[in-house]
């Protein structure tokens, strides 16, 4: 039996997003395990928005254990905390179960608690990571099992607005990872599952493609299966092998 402290499936992985002048910390709650990039060690306050958000989260789950086993969207109820209802957002938009989006936004909400006392941070749980900063970053992308794990780099503009980026790891043989900048880690994780899935249960790349298409808040897609590469999207992606930019998408 599920245990009522489990409220997602930790991603026992992550991108690496190195930030520049910034002191990293680890937070663990639970299963929840966050690596957070500030400008200072902000461990009391990120513990205590941690423990803020689970809490409601887990009460929510007391008393609606349903959100928790759908593997579909599900209607939530007025009363329930802002982080449900974000989840359920992501979720509408993509068809993927709430909870697997849980995750992002844990990272999400600690981040935003986290900018007044840091403006660029970087709060990752797993392969979600929330990313506010005013510079440019590389992000080296998780892709186990492929020659090209961690030998890519994703290019992350400077926004005033917040960013998030998700890894989600496929269980179907072949491909590595997919990942997917969007304008939110929950939202990320969101796309990222839904594409991982659709390839998993043998859906067609191109098909998968022209779907995330529509997807107005994704601005890049990384796909990874073994040396193949497929990207989507106007951003640029370098090979550490110092082969340079990869401008062109791979269709294998």
């Amino acid at each position: 039996m599920v245990s009522v402290f489990d409220i997602y499936e930790r991603k026992d992985y992550q991108n690496s997003i190195p930030l520049a002048h910034s002191v990293s910390f680890e937070i663990e709650v639970r299963e929840t395990r966050l690596v957070i990039q500030a400008r200072n060690d902000l461990t009391a306050k990120a513990k205590d928005s941690v423990f803020r958000y689970r809490y409601q989260i887990e009460e929510y789950l007391r008393q609606h254990p349903a959100f928790r086993e759908t593997e579909s969207p599900i209607q939530v109820y007025a009363s329930a905390p802002e982080i449900v209802r974000y989840c359920d957002v992501a979720s509408r938009r993509t068809g993927v179960p709430p909870m697997s989006c849980m995750g992002g936004a844990i990272a999400d909400f600690v981040g935003r608690d986290l900018i007044p006392d840091s403006p660029n941070i970087i709060v990752s749980s797993g392969g979600d990571s929330f990313v506010k900063t005013g510079v440019s970053l590389d992000a080296v992308l998780y892709a186990k099992g492929s020659p090209l794990h961690e030998k890519l780099c994703l290019a992350l503009p400077a926004f005033q607005k917040p960013l998030g980026i998700s890894t989600f790891v496929p269980k179907t043989k072949g491909i590595h990872a997919v990942t997917v900048l969007s304008r939110s880690a929950c939202l990320a994780s969101a796309f990222s599952r839904d594409i991982g899935d659709r390839l998993s249960a043998g859906e067609g790349l191109a098909s998968v493609l022209k779907r995330a298409e529509a997807y107005i808040d994704v601005g890049c897609i990384v796909m990874v299966a073994g040396t193949s590469i497929v990207l989507g999207g106007d951003m640029v992606l370098r090979s550490l092998n110092g082969h340079g930019s990869l401008a062109e998408s791979e269709n294998n």
